[in-house]
């Protein structure tokens, strides 16, 4: 009995010499938080001695503390036993006037009846610290909010130090130029714009100009954008970097590209149908006076099959003429079902016959789809439109070549796709705009005035369509006609 009394009374000392010796400020509290217990650091850091405060209760001990920001914190401790850790910065000791960092924690001991309440003071140098560090967290937050911000932007977002060299490139630069913020970091600016160099030293003489300009992407393409270029500034208004805000103009330079081209083929098709109409009636006389003379011509003589043949271009002509006419007061009046296979192969049964031994060094391939849809359409006007493509296809290739003609039906967008690729002259991509303007023409051939591709493109757009270009100088070109399916 007396050994197990012993013992206990040693466990006692031992947590006795642990809680005095602890190298922390130390209390603990009954449930109505009454100190009944503290140690020597405690005396230390509140510079009272433990015979002045032990039995009262903290609140009336410490008053100020809690006026500080401990008030809620030690009563939910108290009430509901919800352990705390609070940081008072600048607090002001309740009997000492040195202001000082205050840190206490609070927690319920095992039993619930008690509570043990550690308390240290830290100098100002530990406030100086954690404000820093506060401080820094603001301002990493600040960075990536701006960082955020930045590439959130439509526009491209450029800066620079004052050599030029790349600071910042957000997301839509990279979307567009094709190259990632690694791979364009201190490089300088001068590479993304074609042939133009834009830093131009300190002064900041191209400091708030807005210009259009060339830009240059990774695959060595181009782009037009607008370009407006700013200082950066300091607090004390020191210039310390430079921004530049890109706009890609490339949808609006094709949507005025396109604007022109409607402009100037609406004048083309009011000019050709002018012509139509004064053509329209010689040739009836033509066709009237051959069909008299075949018949006065005997079967047998050998003049027939000329006059024949005067009868039969006359009448094709007349049809041309009269659906030209037709689609000027009324694109789809002369619409029916049309079968696209059917006529591509009429089409090129003409450009044989138009070219015929010019052809011999030009191979000519086939892939048509079955599938392919019919479509409600003028078979006269797009027989004229595939042949206007082939004839420029096979003009391009003075010195032989291919031409291949490829039908497919997309199903997923309802569309009947015509492609012709030749390996031709080609064109650079500054032509693509121009290339369906009626007049123009990159070759100049005899008797060819540059009007095929631009009456393709009307007869192509009267059938709610459009026409791609794919072309490379010295490779050749692919013409792709799309048609929506009836």
């Amino acid at each position: 009995m007396n050994k197990k009394k012993s013992g206990r009374q040693n466990q006692l000392g031992s947590a006795e010499d642990l809680i005095e010796n602890f190298p922390l400020g130390l209390m603990i509290l009954d449930k109505n938080g009454k100190i009944i217990k503290t140690n020597r650091k405690q005396e230390e850091i509140s510079q009272i001695g433990r015979e002045t405060i032990l039995g009262k209760t903290f609140q009336e001990t410490f008053p100020k503390t809690l006026e500080q920001g401990l008030k809620r914190p030690y009563f939910k401790l108290l009430e509901n036993g919800i352990p705390f850790d609070v940081i008072i910065d600048k607090y002001t000791p309740q009997y000492n006037p040195i202001r000082r960092a205050y840190h206490a924690r609070g927690a319920p001991l095992p039993s619930k009846k008690y509570f043990i309440l550690i308390n240290e003071h830290e100098d100002e140098l530990f406030y100086s610290k954690r404000l820093i560090e506060k401080r820094t967290e603001e301002l990493l937050e600040s960075k990536k909010f701006l960082e955020s911000l930045i590439d959130s932007s439509p526009n491209i977002v450029i800066s620079t130090d004052l050599n030029g060299r790349i600071l910042i490139f957000n997301k839509r630069a990279e979307k567009i130029f094709g190259y990632t913020k690694k791979d364009v970091e201190k490089k300088k600016i001068d590479f993304l714009f074609k042939n133009v160099p834009m830093h131009k030293g300190k002064e900041g003489k191209n400091s708030h100009a807005t210009k259009e300009t060339l830009c240059l992407k990774k695959d060595q393409t181009t782009f037009p954008a607008s370009l407006l270029i700013s200082d950066v500034n300091n607090a004390r208004g020191k210039i310390i970097a430079k921004l530049y805000l890109l706009s890609d103009l490339t949808e609006k330079k094709e949507m005025e590209e396109r604007l022109l081209l409607s402009e100037k083929l609406a004048q083309y098709t009011e000019l050709m149908g002018g012509i139509a109409h004064q053509l329209n009636n010689p040739l009836i006389g033509v066709i009237n006076f051959s069909e008299m003379l075949l018949k006065e011509i005997e079967n047998q003589d050998p003049k027939r099959e000329l006059v024949e043949t005067i009868s039969k271009a006359g009448k094709d002509c007349l049809k041309i003429i009269t659906s030209v006419l037709n689609s000027i007061k009324d694109p789809h009046l002369t619409f029916s079902r049309t079968d696209i296979n059917e006529v591509l192969m009429n089409s090129l049964d003409s450009l044989k016959e138009q070219f015929r031994e010019n052809l011999h060094n030009i191979e000519i391939i086939t892939k048509i789809d079955t599938k392919i849809s019919s479509i409600l359409g003028d078979s006269i006007q797009l027989k004229q439109c595939f042949l206007n493509i082939m004839t420029n296809g096979i003009q391009a290739m003075q010195n032989g070549g291919y031409l291949s003609i490829e039908t497919r039906y997309d199903e997923r967008k309802k569309l009947n796709n015509i492609s012709f690729s030749d390996n031709g002259i080609g064109f650079s991509k500054e032509f693509e705009s121009k290339i369906f303007l009626p007049f123009f023409s990159l070759q100049k051939i005899p008797g060819r005035h540059g009007l095929g591709l631009s009456f393709a493109y009307q007869i192509v757009r009267n059938h709610g369509g459009n026409i791609y270009i794919e072309s490379e100088v010295g490779k050749g070109s692919t013409f792709t006609v799309s048609l929506p399916a009836s």
